[in-house]
């Protein structure tokens, strides 16, 4: 069941692509044809279906999160790692940085609003693209190559995006390292915290959605934070939640322990709803609890 609608979801997202003007970055005005020993090779300009060969099964991630187009290049050179470039322009700043918490393991700022680097991998977010550059081997040559290539890629996205509001609700103490993922699609939620095998508190490409990560490996909690476009479809999607997840719930009693012996707790507060999984002990759900929107 979760397979059909995930392929149903992925064709509409795919039509919504296709139908889109892409106002892609042009790469020839801002990476030389020639950097020290590399050259361009072959010039990268992807959409639409022809996406989907192009990642090989990853294009998924990207559409559901409004994928406009992909631009970018490949750096050859005699006896060098071959470096490729990819640029992908989403729809909104706040698609750009989603998809930059679905690829970091860790937080850092090398370059654009938030980057990671690896020895032979680059990725980064700025406005509304998401950035990676990879070597098929780091050397000396091909780690400075991707650093240089990076920074002027950085530089020349004039302008950057706004973070979603909604992170600055999370509580910092116990969070994981870049322990969060932004998403509006239910397909996200799914996959990392199974919940449901259907859309069970309503989350849309109207909805802004966050999911992070408290405690230890070995203990993990996680709080879900979903903002909606009025009280009414918060209410309705706290409604569904109580019901279908956890019918034992009570107003009297926001906290408690399910059959599994985790601890669960949700809220509906205005337009917001924010509903805490997998906790391993009252006092630590009470802590995430009462720290949300301080």
């Amino acid at each position: 069941m979760r397979s059909v609608c995930f392929f149903v979801f992925v064709l509409y997202c795919s039509c919504l692509a296709i139908n889109m003007n892409a106002q892609k970055i042009n790469l020839m005005e801002i990476l030389p044809e020639q950097y020290n020993s590399y050259k361009v090779t072959d010039w990268l300009d992807y959409k639409g279906d022809a996406l989907y060969d192009y990642i090989n099964g990853g294009a998924e991630l990207y559409i559901s999160y409004g994928l406009v187009g992909m631009t970018g290049c490949k750096y050859n050179g005699e006896d060098l790692p071959q470096i490729t470039v990819e640029i992908y322009e989403m729809t909104s700043s706040k698609n750009a940085f989603g998809v930059y918490t679905q690829n970091r393991d860790k937080e850092e700022h090398d370059f654009g609003q938030g980057s990671q680097s690896f020895s032979d991998f680059i990725l980064f977010w700025k406005d509304k693209y998401f950035v990676i550059l990879t070597t098929q081997k780091a050397t000396e040559k091909s780690k400075e190559a991707i650093h240089s290539l990076a920074s002027l890629i950085d530089k020349a996205i004039p302008g950057e995006g706004e973070i979603p509001s909604i992170v600055n609700a999370l509580p910092k103490e116990g969070l994981a390292p870049a322990g969060f993922l932004y998403f509006h699609h239910y397909v996200w939620l799914n996959a990392y915290l199974f919940i449901a095998d259907y859309n069970i508190i309503n989350i849309n490409d109207r909805t802004d959605a966050m999911l992070a990560k408290y405690g230890s490996a070995d203990a993990r909690s996680y709080l879900l934070l979903v903002e909606y476009p009025d009280e009414a479809e918060a209410e309705a999607a706290g409604k569904q939640l109580q019901i279908k997840f956890a019918p034992e719930w009570k107003t009297e009693q926001p906290i408690i322990q399910l059959e599994d012996n985790t601890w669960f707790s949700y809220r509906v507060k205005g337009n917001k709803l924010d509903a805490i999984f997998n906790g391993s002990s009252r006092e630590e759900v009470e802590y995430i609890y009462q720290s949300i929107y301080k």
